[in-house]
């Protein structure tokens, strides 16, 4: 059976490795562009963003299509930066595939570990791609190692590396090929020239050792592969793909290609496996849906058999003309240009200007997208344009995908304006940001009337502070960045409320919940295991309500983090009742749940991984034990130590500016929240 010639890929890595190098490298190899930009001098093609620019970093993910021996893919480039994880989780519920850019020199670092997990979570088959085979301090065996044991899977090299003075050579061990690249005398974008060749007796000698390694790895998952190979013949290379594609849908390998994407070294290889070796849309299973009436689940697919359009909305976006590019991700049916659509679970109704593909900052207006296909919708600036999470389609449509949760914002700024007039001005615009970044939440600081602007991190805030002074053209005064802070409750605990008579007249709610901690966790996790409300009103009172419980709507209590809630009985006597006191009864049970828990005050706590030269290696520990840090461990790569820590996130603020001067400017580090801890008293 031919396979779909559509394939929607991710690109994840640490920052700095080279995943943005690597994008524009496959565009420029396909043809999308006749050159590839550089990150270091702002010319990247999906780092289109002024700021993405300015610094060097990719802030946004951004989707590009580009087309390959027949298939079109769509390559969505997301950030490498702790501060952007939100970006990657929902680029993760659009595509079929993903590449993971590993540095070679660097092995795997600590966001490496965090977008792998990410994908995993979400069984998203992977290839991965070592990079920088130019620098010292590569080391295949290390590499391997590491992605062994941080990363838990097994990896499965599908090219083998030889480096000599000016030049690369790449061995293909399925298609039994050598590749010599010359590089000497290159500088950055510049192409180095590829000459195929057969293998030496040396490589070849490889080669077979390689090959019994794959089969190894893969023969379980394909029985007329494992007959094949068992017998002495060598199977062809579409048998060696199909079992390996077979072994990663299972999760049982990890393949590696490796290369040099700054000269375009191995570039090919990689488009070659995203065609060969990652999934179809039409290969892999439909999203869990849920119930638009009544929130159940249905099941993967369920619900959509018949539906005329389901599309998911990912990702929303305010674009420079001031229209909202609305990012979709079609599953089934067809979306056209002029459609009336339905926005779930709310119904109400939407109908977009234009229908679009996006090319990182273009877009070009199309007739229709399919299913499988990812794409755009415009709406005009101060439209109501659908929302992240939501799903789209017709009035046959009766199920909803997943909605995207956004993780608690840890880092908190106030902001002044010159006047009122000023500040309006300002809340506005960062509504209009925080709603295409649901990390990052608007509120007023209760004591001094300022606007607070709340998100993962230091740099988060400052380049969204950054872009609303430029877009109003006004000077905005922050103050120092604090923590927010949480609770986190240490035990188990049951709750109940009810409302009758006389609050409720011919009727009664009562609602009985029971909430758990979640080691380590960082957010709450809502389950409903309770038949809901039939009406619509009611469920979403309900659900209003225990958010207002845990805190995640109300400013005047500290959220509450690391618990899941079980919605475990809920009693409904009478038809006419307000849905308020759907809100008032679960918000209650909650609070009463929590109160037997036992509820403690709660600080972020990340997990930092610090690179430094080692003459200074004495002055950052002794750092990091005034910071109350606790040292992990450490591990040594040529001149440079990298420590491993964890550490209470308030105490690291402004650790960037003192790392600086302590390693002379050649110290690196890197943080992820890792837990919330009780505060000491």
């Amino acid at each position: 059976m031919r396979r779909q010639p559509l394939r929607n890929i991710g690109i994840l890595a640490h920052i700095d490795a080279g995943k943005t190098t690597l994008t524009e490298n496959l565009l420029h190899l396909t043809g999308a562009i006749t050159y590839p930009g550089s990150v270091d001098q702002g010319s990247a093609t999906t780092d289109w963003q002024l700021q993405e620019q300015e610094r060097g970093i990719t802030i946004g993910s951004a989707a590009i299509t580009c087309r390959w021996r027949g298939a079109e893919i769509t390559v969505v480039d997301t950030p490498g930066h702790v501060d952007f994880t939100m970006e990657v989780e929902r680029s993760l519920r659009v595509i079929e595939g993903c590449v993971l850019v590993v540095s070679g020199p660097d092995g795997v670092q600590a966001q490496t570990e965090t977008v792998w997990h990410q994908a995993f979570r979400r069984r998203i088959p992977a290839i991965a791609f070592i990079n920088k085979l130019d620098r010292d301090g590569f080391e295949p065996e290390r590499v391997e190692e590491e992605i062994r044991d941080r990363l838990g899977i097994e990896p499965l090299p599908l090219v083998l590396t030889a480096r000599s003075e000016g030049e690369i050579v790449l061995v293909d061990v399925i298609r039994n090929e050598a590749r010599v690249y010359g590089i000497d005398g290159l500088v950055r974008n510049q192409r180095a020239a590829c000459e195929r060749r057969s293998l030496s007796a040396e490589e070849a000698t490889a080669r077979a050792l390689a090959i019994e390694r794959i089969v190894d790895a893969v023969a379980s998952f394909d029985d007329a592969f494992a007959e094949l190979a068992l017998s002495g013949e060598e199977p062809p290379t579409e048998m060696f793909e199909r079992a390996i594609r077979r072994a990663m849908s299972e999760r049982a390998c990890l393949p590696l290609l490796y290369g040099v994407a700054r000269f375009g070294v191995g570039v090919e290889l990689v488009a070659d496996a995203i065609v060969d070796l990652l999934p179809a849309p039409d290969e892999v299973p439909l999203p869990a849906t849920f119930d638009a009436a009544t929130g159940q689940a249905l099941g993967p697919g369920g619900g959509l058999a018949d539906a005329d359009l389901a599309a998911f909305v990912f990702k929303t976006e305010l674009r420079p003309r001031g229209e909202r590019l609305v990012f979709v991700r079609v599953f089934a049916g067809e979306l056209r240009r002029g459609a009336a659509l339905r926005r779930l679970p709310s119904r109400v109704s939407a109908r977009p200007e234009e229908v679009v593909t996006v090319f990182a900052g273009d877009a070009d207006p199309v007739p229709r997208l399919g299913a499988g296909m990812i794409g755009g919708l415009v709406w005009p600036r101060g439209a109501a344009a659908p929302a992240t999470g939501e799903t789209l389609g017709g009035d046959d449509l009766g199920a909803t995908f997943e909605r995207i949760d956004a993780p608690q914002p840890v880092v908190v700024v106030a902001l002044e304006t010159y006047d009122d007039v000023a500040h309006e001005r300002l809340v506005e615009l960062l509504r209009e940001l925080a709603a295409d970044d649901p990390s990052l939440v608007v509120g007023t600081d209760r004591e001094t009337g300022r606007a607070t602007l709340s998100g993962m991190g230091e740099l988060h805030l400052e380049l969204a502070v950054e872009r609303a002074a430029r877009e109003l053209g006004m000077t905005i005064r922050t103050g120092r960045p604090t923590v927010a802070r949480r609770r986190v409750i240490v035990a188990s605990g049951r709750g109940r409320a009810e409302l009758g008579e006389p609050e409720i007249t011919r009727g009664r709610v009562a609602i009985e919940v029971a909430i758990t901690p979640v080691p380590a966790g960082l957010g709450h996790v809502v389950r409903l295991d309770a038949p809901l409300p039939r009406r619509a009103d009611w469920r979403e009172a309900l659900e209003a309500g225990l958010r207002a419980g845990l805190g995640a709507d109300r400013g005047d209590v500290l959220a509450v983090v690391g618990v899941e809630l079980h919605v475990i009985d809920v009693v409904v006597q009478g038809s006419d009742i307000a849905p308020v006191a759907f809100r008032d009864v679960a918000c209650r049970a909650v609070e009463s749940a929590l109160a037997a828990a036992g509820p403690l005050e709660a600080e972020p706590w990340v997990s930092v991984s610090i690179v430094v030269p080692d003459p200074a290696v004495g002055r950052v520990v002794g750092d990091l034990a005034r910071r109350g840090a606790r040292i992990k461990g450490s591990e040594s790569r040529a001149a440079f130590q990298v420590l491993a820590a964890e550490a209470p996130l308030e105490a690291m603020l402004g650790f960037a500016t003192d790392l600086r001067s302590m390693s002379g400017g050649r110290g690196l580090f890197t943080m992820e929240p890792s837990s919330y801890e009780p505060v000491d008293r």
